[in-house]
């Protein structure tokens, strides 16, 4: 569900894989679907966010390696829907209600991976680079930067240290806890890798096509929740 920070190793241009257009899309047309997803999906019905789910997942098949990212982001939230449909039926909340609110968090994750899954920092630098010439826009960009690379490993160490089998909510919040010290321990690490990207000057390059795309989707988004 989260971005790939890390520097790409240096290959032979011959066999490097060739970026896919979802990568080369701009930072901030990202920051826009995203925003549009969250605002369009919040009132919308059962059967629009049904129909937003399948428009993000038709798009994604233009980067299929954000379908295993997606699935990895799916897993790693079950004990978050685990908990809300058991705290939900205790307070007697609609089944109806409990479906929707369900489908709307699967919405969100599938519009953020679509998002983020496969963001570059480097590339995120190069889009930035006007804000990031005032003072406050190089804190800010410096400080979602390292927000999302926290996030992350968060994600990264939970998934490989989460309990096995059938464990407690107890057990699977003691365990996301643990997984938070252990991250905050490595932020020495984590300046490290932001610095490494500030200082390159390489980024993928901007395509034209890719932003198109973009934009249709953005036309789709809207045409489904106005209809």
């Amino acid at each position: 569900m989260f971005p790939r920070f890390s520097p790409q190793p240096r290959m032979n241009p011959l066999s490097e894989p060739r970026p896919s257009l979802l990568a080369a899309q701009n930072f901030y047309l990202r920051l826009l679907i995203l925003a549009l997803a969250f605002i369009g999906a919040l009132e919308a019905s059962l059967r629009t966010v049904a129909a937003l789910i399948a428009l993000f997942l038709f798009f994604l098949l233009l980067d299929l390696t954000l379908y295993p990212r997606l699935f990895r982001a799916l897993r790693l939230s079950l004990p978050w829907f685990a908990a809300y449909w058991i705290f939900a039926t205790l307070f007697a909340t609609r089944f109806p209600d409990m479906a929707l609110f369900t489908l709307r968090l699967l919405f969100f994750i599938v519009a953020t991976v679509y998002c983020f899954g496969n963001l570059n920092l480097r590339a995120v630098l190069r889009d930035t680079a006007g804000l990031r010439r005032h003072k406050w826009g190089e804190r800010l960009v410096r400080y979602l930067l390292a927000t999302a690379l926290f996030i992350r490993a968060y994600a990264r160490h939970f998934a490989r240290h989460k309990p096995k089998g059938s464990s407690s909510l107890g057990s699977v919040l003691d365990s996301m806890l643990i997984a938070g010290r252990q991250v905050y321990s490595r932020s020495a690490t984590v300046e490290a890798q932001l610095e490494r990207a500030v200082r390159s000057q390489t980024a993928p390059p901007e395509a034209f096509s890719a932003n198109v795309i973009a934009l249709c989707l953005l036309a789709l988004m809207v045409l489904i929740t106005a209809f």
